[in-house]
């Protein structure tokens, strides 16, 4: 960088030039009046010469502004100029215009060289070297950088601004300056001014890390570091000896009082949260909110909740609760309602307002993820007597994780033994009232006679299937016509006559058949291999073309044995009802066997009834299908028979199928500390939208590139940390594992992962297609104190500078600390001047080609004068030669 300056060393108001311009005002009037200048042949030019030099004068007298040395040395030269001209311009007819300008000319010359003698002007140039050194500033801007260390003060980030931006054109005039924020992780800002709109929002502090990441920017060993920061690093063991193993002098800056202590400043803290595992659609559900604070004691405050999206605005509304803050230890605990409205990921938020004076807003939130999941179907199983049907079926009811079973079972006479849950409360006693019947979504009546049932019950049952219920009657001696059933309120509901108390038990084996009504009914959907026609073989634990059941056995080992067709056991007989009604759908038949209305005996009937739906299967011996297939589990015919046929009747068949196959996923939070199990949990639907626990799902996890190394590409390290970060490592593949707690959940444990950000790809599938697929991200961060130690550590920072032979100052100290790095480097950044003086001619001339002359300041004068006389003298050589005066 370089720079012209013109100085005059003579700057006296009242010096030689100011008299020297009155004196030639002087002789310029007396030169009109004497020379009688107004009758001259050139009277208009001179006069204007004359009273152009007197109007000047008085002006550059008199005018403050323009009494300075330079306007004084221009217009000194002037005047003389217009004194010189004047005399001439009376002799241009004697001389002509060629010998006039010459002798002009040389008397111009004189006092060029005259008039600088008398002010000393001198030209300066000076040059600058361009800054070489790379400065490193590294501000803190984790979360306790959010803290104000004076109530209602700026926080300790936005001084650290205050103090720095003063300096930063010093700091540019000296050094090539790189401006970092860092707190777990370090970022590069493009200007000092970013600093301004900096966030002090960092979960923690890692001094060393981003010590040595910003020196690995730069391969130059005379580096500076100037790390601001108030010391509170909560990452590293030894801070003081990995910063000491970097190699370079660390100038350290403390910011924030070390007397600050939570309990003196304001502060409100959402600690914690806590709820169910799980939240189920239309039910509420506790969610708990541990709140800290500190000097607000007897403040009431709001604590809300609302549900959030993705990025992680409000959505819906509001649900808040008045806490009465006090400064307890432990914390005080809210719980606040919370009632999803649909299945899926639940994104939720609890905060309390900031209030005035609040040391920070970073901690006056919490944000929580859970999933919603549908309810249950609640099932009521009445059976009158313990017979092998109720033992497998209710085995089988309480083995399916949606299914939340309750049976009543008479041991003697009309005394019932109950067993079972609703809505998480044991169930005791036989439904009374319309209320306590609709709590459940299907009603199973077995073997047991209508006496056993009030005709009030049986309006219930009525009415509750017309609101929405489901109902079925299973075979037995006491069921149907036999169970004295017929012109009740629950044969109205049935989809077959039942027939009068005297009606037949068929005796004879059969397997049933499917109608052509049967293989289009979702409760028969997948079964209609297991029920088509064909000779009667001894099953096996798989048949060929079942794909769902040969993928399930083929798992257990077990080995495939095709059979052709697909046989079930025969079961032993069927009540005989009367007929189909109306709006009946027949889906199992008893072929080859008559009922009183000419048609094959009805085996599964449906219907819907009112907004519910009704079913009549008058088999009772199915337990005979569980044990020899119970190796295909849920997929078993046995299961999805049952399983189908209740999801039917409860209408969950029509809420699957609008969902369709799918996966949802989440992680409870997205940010965990180092050493944290990660807990992934997914719900996966099938292609008919059942939530099923016979799919593949596997999980691909992999590190995220966050320096953003070649893009962001990603990196695959093992969680356990055993990879160098930044390797190129293949993929780690992860299964997750059917719940047993829920049909379709799946979960999977990742055991303490490596510091650092980490994407998980989650894949499901079933029977070779893929059902969905899903990405997570989350980030590993060590254990953080931010929110609950603000006092600055200057003891950390001192040390780390004495360590490294830096200087350690308080923020206050910044410009002190700057010109000590200024000092160090003082070669590399000193200006270089030269001076060229103007009044001397010699000495300019050879300042201008860059030579110094050597003979001393006293010799400048006389050479000068010299020049000056030998113009002068040229003048009057020639003045005489033309014979003038």
């Amino acid at each position: 960088m370089s720079n012209w300056s013109f100085d005059i060393l003579r700057q006296s108001n009242w010096d030689w030039w100011s008299w020297i311009c009155i004196v030639a005002c002087v002789v310029l009037l007396s030169y009109a009046v004497v020379g009688r200048i107004w009758s001259s042949a050139n009277r208009w030019l001179g006069g204007g010469f004359i009273l152009a030099g007197l109007a000047g004068t008085v002006l550059v007298l008199t005018v403050p502004a323009l009494r300075s040395a330079g306007v004084g040395l221009v217009w000194t030269f002037v005047l003389l100029g217009l004194l010189s001209a004047t005399f001439y311009l009376n002799l241009l007819p004697q001389l002509g215009r060629r010998r006039m300008g010459l002798l002009l000319g040389l008397r111009i010359a004189a006092l060029a060289l005259l008039v600088p003698m008398l002010f000393e002007p001198v030209l300066r140039f000076v040059t600058v070297p361009r800054p070489t050194r790379p400065l490193l500033v590294l501000v803190d801007t984790s979360g306790s950088m959010s803290f104000p260390d004076v109530q209602n003060g700026p926080t300790r980030l936005q001084s650290v601004w205050q103090s720095l931006q003063p300096q930063l054109e010093k700091i540019d005039a000296h050094f090539i300056p790189h401006f970092f924020t860092f707190d777990s992780r370090l970022r590069e800002l493009s200007d000092a001014q970013s600093l301004a709109t900096a966030a002090a929002d960092g979960q923690s502090t890692d001094i060393a890390g981003a010590v040595a990441q910003a020196l690995a920017t730069t391969p130059r060993t005379d580096t500076g570091v100037i790390l601001i920061s108030d010391g509170i690093d909560n990452t590293s063991a030894d801070v003081r000896a990995l910063v000491r193993a970097a190699g370079r002098a660390v100038n350290t800056v403390q910011v924030g009082s070390a007397q600050s202590e939570p309990a003196t400043m304001a502060n409100i803290a959402v600690d914690n949260l806590e709820t169910t595992d799980d939240f189920v659609v239309g039910h509420e559900s506790a969610i708990r909110a541990t709140i800290k604070s500190s000097a607000l004691a007897d403040r009431v405050v709001e604590v809300k909740l609302a549900q959030i999206d993705a990025q992680g605005q409000v959505t819906g509304s509001v649900t808040s609760k008045p806490l009465v803050l006090q400064p307890l230890p432990q914390g005080q605990t809210v719980e606040l309602a919370y009632k999803p409205e649909k299945i899926g990921v639940q994104r939720l938020a609890v905060w309390v307002d900031p209030v005035p004076g609040e040391r920070s807003v970073v901690d006056n939130r919490q944000e929580y993820q859970g999933l919603a999941l549908d309810p249950r179907l609640s099932v009521l199983y009445i059976e009158g007597r313990a017979r092998p049907e109720y033992r497998d079926l209710n085995r089988a009811l309480g083995r399916d994780a949606n299914i939340d079973s309750a049976t009543l079972l008479r041991i003697t006479h009309d005394r019932f033994a109950a067993s079972g849950s609703v809505d998480g409360q044991p169930f005791t006693q036989m439904p009374q009232t319309l209320e306590e019947w609709k709590k459940f979504d299907v009603i199973i009546i077995g073997d047991l006679d209508v006496s056993f049932i009030t005709p009030d019950q049986q309006r219930a049952i009525e009415q509750a299937v017309g609101d929405g219920a489901g109902l079925m009657m299973i075979g037995g001696q006491n069921s149907f016509g036999p169970g004295h059933y017929q012109g009740t309120p629950i044969e109205q509901v049935l989809p077959v006559f039942v027939g009068p108390a005297d009606s037949p038990q068929e005796k004879s084996e059969f397997v049933p058949q499917l109608t052509e009504q049967g293989q289009l009914h979702p409760a028969l959907q997948g079964l209609a291999r297991w029920f088509s026609a064909g000779p009667t073989s001894q099953p096996s634990a798989v048949v060929a073309g079942d794909d769902a059941s040969t993928q399930n056995v083929a798992a257990q080992g077990m080995t495939a044995a095709p059979v052709e067709p697909a046989r079930l056991p025969p079961l032993r007989g069927n009540v005989v009802v009367e007929k189909a009604k109306s709006a009946a759908q027949v889906l199992l038949i008893h072929a080859g066997v008559t009922g009183p209305d000419g048609n094959p005996q009805i085996i599964l009937a449906t219907q819907p009834y009112g907004r519910g739906r009704s079913a009549a299967f008058t088999a009772d011996t199915t337990y005979l299908w569980y044990l020899p297939l119970r190796g295909m589990g849920q997929d078993s015919p046995y299961n999805r028979l049952w399983g189908q046929l209740i999801r039917w009747l409860a209408g969950a068949d029509v809420k699957n199928r609008d969902r369709g196959a799918g996966i949802e996923a989440l992680l409870n939070k997205n940010v965990y500390q180092l050493g944290e199990s990660i807990q992934l949990r997914s719900m996966v639907r099938d292609a008919r939208g059942d939530a099923t626990s016979y799919a593949q799902v596997s999980a691909r996890l992999s590190r995220v590139d966050t320096a953003g190394v070649a893009g962001g590409r990603e990196q695959s390290n093992p969680p356990d940390g055993s990879a160098t970060a930044g390797s190129n490592n293949s993929t780690l593949q992860l299964p997750l594992t059917p719940s047993a707690s829920r049909m379709g959940l799946y979960e999977l444990t990742l055991p303490h992962p490596d510091q650092g950000q980490w994407q998980l790809e989650l894949v499901a599938s079933k029977d070779g297609q893929e059902l969905g697929r899903q990405s997570l991200r989350f980030t590993v961060i060590p254990p953080a104190d931010e929110m609950l130690k603000i006092a600055a550590n200057a003891e950390l920072l001192q040390e780390m500078a004495t360590d490294t032979n830096g200087y350690h100052y308080s923020l206050a100290q910044l410009p002190v600390l700057i010109d000590q790095l200024i000092r160090q480097d003082a070669g590399s950044v000193t200006s270089q001047q030269r001076s060229i003086p103007l009044n001397n001619l010699l000495r300019m001339m050879a300042g201008v080609v860059g030579y110094v002359p050597e003979w001393p300041r006293r010799y400048d004068l006389p050479t000068q004068a010299a020049l000056i006389v030998v113009l002068l003298a040229g003048e009057w050589i020639l003045r005489r030669r033309w014979q003038l005066p």
